[in-house]
């Protein structure tokens, strides 16, 4: 009985109608090497794009580096101009008062607390002293002050007849940081 089995396993096997693709040893040569380029090329590359990478993250540190010795030059400034008396002072605007009165043809009484002759005016029609919307004048006399007053007139006149005033005094050649601002309207 083992052997009739056997037998028709073995017909069955070998007798069943098996089909299969058939190729050519070129065609499957042709396959494997485009599939090996394919591998190589690909190798090839994250190979480039590793180097690009690694270049990347050089430049990236180079930068960084940078920037710390920027930082530290900036730190380095800092502490000296705040710890040298000499090179920072500050000033207030005593007079005219804030939201006073001007004539538009006569420059109003500027008195600083320092007593300055010589100082920067700065005059804008924006209290926060835009650089776009003011005029920086340098004054050494109440004379020069008489003489330019007509810009200030000028821009007061494209905001209402309103300008803010501040100043930097000058003194042996050290110039103060900006005072208060006042608003000033011209009559």
């Amino acid at each position: 009985m083992k052997k009739i089995a056997a037998t028709f396993l073995i017909f069955t096997l070998f007798g069943m109608n098996l089909s299969a693709d058939t190729t050519t040893c070129d065609a499957l040569n042709t396959n494997v090497t485009t599939l090996e380029s394919s591998v190589t090329n690909q190798q090839a590359l994250v190979s480039k794009l590793s180097d690009d990478i690694g270049a990347m993250a050089d430049r990236i540190g180079d930068m960084a580096d940078k920037i710390v010795v920027t930082e530290e030059l900036l730190s380095k400034t800092l502490l000296t101009l705040t710890g040298n008396d000499s090179l920072v002072s500050s000033v207030a605007l005593i007079s005219p008062l804030d939201s006073s009165n001007a004539d538009k043809t006569t420059p109003p009484q500027i008195t600083l607390s320092d007593a300055a002759n010589t100082y920067l005016l700065y005059v804008s029609t924006d209290a926060t002293f835009d650089r776009t919307k003011s005029l920086v004048i340098y004054i050494d006399s109440s004379n020069t002050l008489s003489k330019v007053w007509s810009q200030v007139a000028e821009l007061a006149a494209t905001n209402n007849d309103v300008v803010f005033l501040a100043v930097k005094s000058i003194n042996n050649s050290v110039i103060s940081s900006l005072s208060n601002g006042v608003k000033l309207t011209l009559q």
